[in-house]
């Protein structure tokens, strides 16, 4: 069969759903349910999630159908799967494998309230008492109808911090439980200052007392390790264990919170008695630990992904597959970046600039935040103190640097600011439950916010960022959204009220969680308006939602310089980058208050290796840029920034297959190693791409850390190149202040460039490195991804190159020619020929590093490319290291160093060593 199962699900009112379960190709099985006849329309998130995905269908197989139960198997990502549906009460169960993997409602927490008006007759599920007539009534029975009426009364409109939210179709929200039998930790629902493993919120082992709350809003010096919510959410939980990762997705923008309870063990439930189809007999139970979730939003509807996995990378595949691939950012915005609130004028701003060339450190991006604007006017400049804007960022172009400004949402109030103006004249802006222009308090004052769900006013919107509408900005100028949670001063909880309006009458209650997400698309869209959809834009977001990945980069807000936030950045980021968003960062040195220089150092070593890097602080600190420290700090920062930009060949490959498949780029050891039972809850340490395992410091005074290296790999000193004996057990690393431990996986091939320029474009037509740690076997794979950096030539002109680089046998061997003619080929469009593009992007190979080889273990090198009947002779040279963790008097590595070989990256070549 094809297509979806369709069944009306009855609640004990006699309320009617409309459920609707389909088997997605792409490893996705999608669950709906939604009011029948409801008073209103309903936000339909994933009209915005899963906008431009081709939603196909797979056929699955009705195997067992009666008045207790539907069944129906299929297969996906070539593994058989099947559905249980009781019909009473409503249950689904899911296996894989003849596993169990997931079910929905087991214990019956399904409760979906039904849109009503205020004058409507009131539900009954028959536990009202029969009788009107008070006189008849036990005094049990008065207390009850007296607690319903007290219910009934708030039903319509609810008090809170003395402000009244109106809710003209009653209550609606929704409740279910998903479970994941056999799993005992689950990963996700960002943003939380929380750990990585989710801690359990209920049961025996809760370790809080409230659930994960996802609530975008404002957040002053946030707490840690705490379920509150933060600036942004993803309801996004996968669950793990070593054999399988299954995800699950709810595509609703409504407030929501989060149940998670462990159980040991999972009791017998009805399993199902079929003859003719064995897998369901052994679905009912399992006795290893459990995790239960309850899911509660305050209104929208059930639609929910299952994302059938069976790995982590495989989830995260399946996840942005459906909400979208992360963009391809330019080469710039994965450099450093400074910024503070704010840099004064722009005398200031040549300053800074400056100091960073004295220096000798590397950087790509200025920032300014709120003072530089007139009376905090976006898309305007304050005439005193930067009254030559366009000169100033052109100053920093002629370098190869950019420069960003905030745009907040939040519109001053004033007739005189034509943004302000136009928007309110065009009806635009978000209303009030009255239906006037809504009202509130931000940073400039009395402010007006634009509604991003109307598309035309995101249209309007995208063209304030043409070059004619902001006077003053230039190519090189990209853009920072804060405050849009929405941030309002003076709304309840510091944000809109719920019962505010947007286009096609939806309540900010439905779409609240979204909203900052449409603001992030509507200024990636200006950025492709301001350069006819040839530049790839740069925003920075620090409201996020489901598919903020395809807009741009995401920040975890106002961190404080503490060592303690220090620490919660890798769990955060990691959970982060794991639910789809893989450009994120922490401001570096904490936003609020002045870090000591061994907190800023060690936060430096471990950013440089973090998606997004960028330093921020707050108006009120000190001053803290890299020089100001003197030495050794000054040198330990810089090199901590030059060790980012050695390995930019290597992290833009990275954020290129992200853009492919959704890969985190800062992932966790779990990702990469996910039958090692001993990384599902490492959150102190992680793995930039497939090659790198970063261990940073994130205490004060500590002057060594263990390490867990998993054992199935070989593993060497970044540092030094030396091996690492290969142990189960934790590698103990010394640590002065100017080594940040860093291991690089055998069997990977790391692209660098070595000559460290001052901005990232300055370097892009430099040789590379390749660091080649062999394995086991003697064997090493890698990629090496380029294109311009900047345009979209790579998708309309074909104009970039994937070199596969593998090291087997003793030979290196390099091809990428097939990448043009498969281009050409897929998708018809005229390709720039193999010969141009390998004259603007085929730079040259000017040295390999070999790791792994026996000492003496070569004796000659030769290389021959595609074509060549005879090989040439290459010099090398060999340096013996010293195997790290093994006793003195074992056979000792070499580290083998060819020069200039002479090669192409673009090219098909061959380099041999025997």
């Amino acid at each position: 069969m094809k297509g979806t199962l369709s069944a009306s699900v009855s609640s004990s009112s006699g309320v009617l759903f409309a459920l609707s379960v389909g088997v997605l190709d792409g490893g996705a099985l999608r669950v709906q349910m939604r009011e029948e006849n409801p008073i209103g329309n309903l936000y339909q998130v994933a009209n915005v999630v899963l906008e431009n995905v081709e939603l196909k269908s797979k056929p699955f197989k009705l195997v067992q159908s009666s008045s207790e139960y539907t069944a129906i198997a299929f297969n996906s990502t070539d593994i058989e799967h099947t559905l249980a549906i009781h019909h009473r009460p409503f249950r689904m169960d899911l296996s894989s494998r003849n596993t169990p993997i997931w079910t929905f409602n087991e214990h019956g927490y399904l409760h979906y309230e039904h849109q009503r008006l205020k004058d409507s007759p009131p539900p009954t599920d028959g536990s009202e008492p029969a009788q009107s007539n008070d006189e008849t009534l036990s005094e049990d029975e008065k207390t009850k109808k007296q607690l319903l009426e007290e219910i009934k009364k708030d039903m319509w409109d609810e008090s809170f911090s003395g402000k009244i939210d109106s809710k003209p179709k009653g209550p609606t929200s929704i409740g279910f439980d998903m479970n994941f039998p056999g799993f005992k930790h689950t990963y996700g629902l960002p943003q939380h200052a929380s750990s990585y493993s989710l801690k359990p919120t209920r049961g025996s082992e809760a370790q809080y007392s409230e659930p994960y709350r996802l609530y975008n809003f404002d957040v002053f010096e946030y707490e840690l390790d705490n379920p509150m919510a933060l600036y942004g959410s993803v309801p996004f939980l996968m669950a793990h264990r070593k054999d399988y990762s299954v995800g699950v997705l709810w595509m609703n923008a409504a407030e929501m919170w989060v149940d998670v309870e462990r159980k040991a063990g999972r009791g017998s439930s009805p399993a199902l008695q079929m003859q003719d189809y064995v897998p369901f007999s052994t679905i009912s139970q399992t006795s290893a630990t459990s995790t239960t979730t309850h899911w509660m939003a305050e209104s929208g509807s059930i639609d929910v992904l299952i994302l059938l996995g069976p790995t982590p990378a495989a989830v995260s595949d399946q996840l942005t597959r459906f909400s979208g691939r992360p963009a391809l950012p330019q080469l710039f915005a994965i450099g450093y970046h400074q910024c503070r609130w704010n840099y004064l004028d722009e005398q200031d701003v040549a300053d800074v600039d400056a100091n960073f060339d004295q220096f000798d450190i590397p950087y790509d991006v200025l920032w300014l935040d709120i003072e530089h604007t007139d009376g905090k006017r976006y898309f305007t400049w304050d005439k005193v103190k930067f009254p030559n804007p366009a000169d100033m960022q052109n100053d920093l172009a002629v370098k190869g640097r950019k420069m960003v400004t905030i745009i907040d949402p939040h519109l001053k109030q004033d007739d005189g600011y034509p943004v302000s103006k136009k928007a309110k004249d065009l009806g635009l802006l978000v209303k009030n439950s009255g239906g006037s222009d809504f009202d509130g308090w931000c940073w400039p004052g009395s402010s007006f916010w634009i509604d991003y769900l109307n598309p035309e006013g995101r249209k309007f919107w995208a063209e304030q960022f043409k070059y004619t509408n902001y006077q003053g900005s230039t190519p090189s100028l990209y853009t920072w959204n804060d405050m849009n949670e929405p941030s309002v001063f003076n709304g309840p909880e510091i944000t809109m009220p719920k019962d505010n309006l947007h286009h096609g009458g939806f309540e900010h209650r439905e779409v609240h969680n979204i909203y900052g997400a449409l603001q992030h698309r509507a200024t990636a869209e200006g950025h492709l308006v301001r350069s006819d959809n040839t530049d790839r834009p740069f925003v920075l977001s620090r409201a996020f939602f489901i598919g903020t990945q395809k807009y741009g980069a995401i920040w975890t807000g106002d961190n404080t310089a503490t060592w303690d936030h220090l620490a919660v950045s890798v769990p955060m980021l990691l959970t982060i980058g794991g639910s789809g968003i893989t450009f994120c960062g922490a401001d570096v040195g904490g936003f609020f208050g002045n870090p000591d220089t061994d907190l800023l150092v060690r936060w430096y070593q471990m950013a440089a290796f973090q998606p997004f890097f960028r330093a921020h602080a707050h108006i009120d600190t000190k001053r803290r840029e890299p020089w100001l420290f003197g030495e050794p700090f000054t040198s330990t920062i810089r090199e901590a920034i030059r060790r980012r930009y050695r390995i930019l060949p290597y992290l833009y490959t990275l954020f290129w297959e992200s853009n492919q498949n959704g890969a985190p780029v800062m992932r966790s050891i779990m990702h990469e190693f996910p039958e090692d039972e001993n990384t599902f809850e490492i959150e102190d340490a992680f793995m930039l791409g497939s090659a790198l395992l970063i261990h940073p410091v994130v205490a004060k005074d500590v002057t060594s850390v263990s390490v867990y290296l998993p054992p199935s790999a070989v593993w060497y000193n970044y540092n030094t190149f030396a091996r690492i004996s290969n142990t189960a057990s934790p590698v103990q690393v010394e640590t002065p202040l100017d080594v940040i431990p860093i291991f690089l996986k055998g069997g990977s091939i790391l692209p660098r460039r070595d000559r460290v320029r001052r901005a990232a474009g300055l370097g892009v037509h430099d040789p590379y490195t390749l660091v080649i740690a062999l394995d086991k076997a003697g064997s090493a794979k890698g990629k090496l991804y380029v294109d311009d950096g900047k345009s979209y030539r790579h998708e309309t002109h074909g104009e970039s190159i994937v070199a596969d680089l593998e090291f087997q046998g003793g030979v290196l061997s390099s091809t990428s020619r097939a990448w043009f003619e498969k281009r050409g080929a897929a998708d018809g469009k005229v390709v720039t020929d193999q010969a141009t593009v390998l004259e603007s992007l085929g730079n040259r190979v000017e040295r390999l590093v070999i790791l792994g080889m026996k000492a003496s273990g070569v004796k000659s090198v030769v290389v021959k490319k595609a074509g060549e009947t005879a090989g040439k002779r290459l010099e090398f040279s060999e340096e013996e290291v010293v195997l790290e963790g093994v006793d003195e008097g074992s056979a000792k590595q070499t580290v083998v160093i060819v020069k200039d070989p002479k090669v192409l990256i673009g090219e098909e070549w061959s380099i041999v060593l025997s």
